[in-house]
């Protein structure tokens, strides 16, 4: 399926999801109103129990006969709302699942930034919160709507048929309590929007306030005092006053009038039988039938705030759902060589400034290719655009003779291992986060490629060895372990092309050996492309490229750099200061 259609209506958004479940949702909503019809069965029957009982010709038999109709409708108006609600709840569960399965499948072709620069919080709300709300207007609202109308547009033209004064007084009040409603939905869906909006920038505040709950600590910041996390949550307060102070009032009048068919019907039909134009059983039906529209009626008069909300929670995952992806195709191609190479190459961020200019490089086989410069220079968003994370704004990124926009995804997923230095775990066993390069490697390769990453004596001393769950993104582990576990599950993997972006960043001194280590075994008789901050661990590189302000200023050899490239030497100068060397 596909969300190709931009701004579609709100119904025709849900349809979409459930497209598979059409006819059981056709099928509910017939239950639905056929429940709704028979719910009016006793109502009339209490029209004529009573009505023969004020005129004295109720008889025993007849009683019991029409109670025994009024409790088979109640019964048989039960089964089928039930079934109608069994039917209905299970084709929302299958949507949900479906929404969630599209933005996931979703997430794996959107440039790697669109996910980077979303805060959790974000893709939480959008993910849990807004799929969730979205579960009671395909359960109920979808089937109960049309049944809402059905059964008191029946009820009433059953009243008109009765007599057709009766039928206007019974709706006298529903235009007064419609003009109420109105004015309850003025500037409705803005508000609703602002809402939804201060929602998922209250979560996405949360979890940064958590997730930087140690720094605020440690600078003896509190909730209120955090700027960002005390925005949200003043804004998310406003909001939702803003929304309900508007409906408190309109939403009081609307109960109290719209109930009341009986403020006109009642005086006019007593005036009527008094002028003998009115019988008494259809006067008494006249003002009972009104009596069961009630409900469905209050329900329809929330409608169109139902689908407010539901338009606003869907928009969320429709607007993901059309974010632009990266266009990759299906088949194969051929490849010639595990090289890059970038033609003219410019770059610009979604937020439309560009990072890299007209950048020119290209690795060779089976020879390691170091991208240095100082914090900034781009030097990592060029390994990304290698991985194939994000498209070339301008120019051409080709790997093995190929544009990496006509390669299959899982093909030059397949060539390639990326390491970054932001390494993440899942929360499952250390086993699995290796088996990640291979899911169909046996245990004793993913020992070996663990002892290979300097690794398997670490994980052989946790508590549960290869089975102990690496915690929350890895949280068990310290940078260092967690780097070697990268490192073993693209050794596990064995691509022919590692692109290292400063794997070695984060880790600590005593990790740093078994890391460069890990990384040796790694890289041997690979094309080997590293992003580095420490000079001294590429100086021997076959090619190095040096990167300033998004563009190639300089690239060589160790020796011809401090010669050719003042930004090189000067880098070399204070990486020797630092070494105090």
């Amino acid at each position: 399926m596909e969300a190709s259609e931009k701004n579609p209506s709100a119904l025709t958004k849900l349809f979409y999801f459930m497209e598979e479940d059409k006819p059981r949702m056709v099928l509910s909503l017939v239950l639905a109103c056929l429940g709704e019809a028979l719910g009016m069965i006793p109502y009339l029957v209490i029209a004529l129990l009573a009505a023969k009982l004020i005129e004295g010709t109720l008889v025993l038999q007849t009683a019991a006969l029409l109670a025994a109709g009024a409790a088979f409708a109640h019964v048989a108006k039960f089964f089928l709302t039930w079934h109608s609600s069994m039917t209905s709840h299970r084709i929302a569960f299958r949507a949900l699942r479906t929404m969630r399965e599209l933005m996931a499948e979703k997430m794996a072709r959107v440039p790697m930034g669109e996910i980077i620069d979303t805060p959790i919080g974000t893709v939480k709300n959008r993910f849990v919160d807004n799929v969730n709300v979205l579960e009671d207007s395909i359960a109920h609202f979808m089937p109960e709507l049309p049944s809402n109308i059905f059964g008191p547009l029946l009820g009433f033209i059953i009243v008109f048929v009765i007599d057709w004064r009766m039928g206007l007084a019974s709706l006298a009040t529903i235009p007064l309590g419609f003009l109420f409603y109105a004015g309850m939905m003025r500037d409705y869906q803005i508000k609703m929007k602002k809402y939804v909006t201060s929602e998922q920038h209250l979560n996405a505040s949360l979890v940064e306030y958590v997730n930087g709950i140690q720094v605020i600590k440690a600078f003896g910041r509190t909730a209120s005092s955090y700027a960002a996390f005390s925005d949200a949550v003043n804004d998310y307060h406003d909001s939702t006053i803003s929304w309900f102070k508007q409906s408190w009032v309109w939403m009081a009048a609307i109960r109290s009038v719209m109930p009341c068919t009986l403020l006109i019907a009642l005086p006019l039909g007593v005036l009527f039988m008094s002028q003998e134009t009115l019988s008494l059983p259809a006067f008494l039906a006249c003002i009972s039938i009104p009596l069961s529209c009630i409900g469905p009626v209050m329900k329809f008069a929330q409608a169109a705030s139902q689908i407010a909300v539901m338009d606003t929670c869907l928009n969320v995952i429709w607007d993901f759902l059309n974010t632009p992806e990266l266009m990759r195709p299906a088949k194969r191609v051929e490849l010639n060589a595990e090289s890059f190479v970038l033609d003219h190459v410019s770059f610009a961020y979604h937020n439309g400034v560009e990072v890299l200019h007209d950048v020119c490089l290209e690795t060779k086989p089976r020879q390691v290719t170091a991208i240095v410069g100082p914090s900034g220079s781009g030097k990592s968003t060029i390994a990304k655009l290698m991985a194939g994370f994000w498209d070339a704004t301008s120019g051409c990124v080709r790997f093995g003779g190929q544009d990496v926009q006509s390669i299959p995804s899982s093909q030059l997923a397949e060539h390639i291992s990326y390491v970054s230095q932001d390494t993440f775990l899942f929360d499952t066993s250390i086993a699995d986060n290796i088996r990640l390069g291979r899911p169909h490697a046996t245990d004793d390769e993913v020992r070996k490629a663990a002892s290979m990453a300097c690794c398997d004596e670490f994980i052989r001393a946790l508590p549960q060895g290869y089975h102990t769950l690496a915690g929350e993104a890895g949280g068990r582990l310290s940078g260092g372990e967690r780097q070697r576990i990268a490192i073993a599950r693209a050794i596990l993997k064995n691509a022919p092309v590692i692109i290292l972006d400063e794997a070695t960043a984060y880790a600590d001194p005593e990790n740093e050996s078994y890391v460069e280590e890990a990384l040796s075994k790694l890289v041997a008789d690979k094309t080997l492309i590293v992003i580095a901050h420490r000079l001294s661990t590429i100086q021997n590189a076959d090619c190095i490229v040096v990167v300033k302000d998004g563009r190639v200023v300089g690239r060589g050899v160790h020796t011809k750099l401090l010669a050719s490239c003042p930004t090189y030497a000067r880098m070399w100068e204070s990486h020797m200061q630092a070494l105090g060397l």
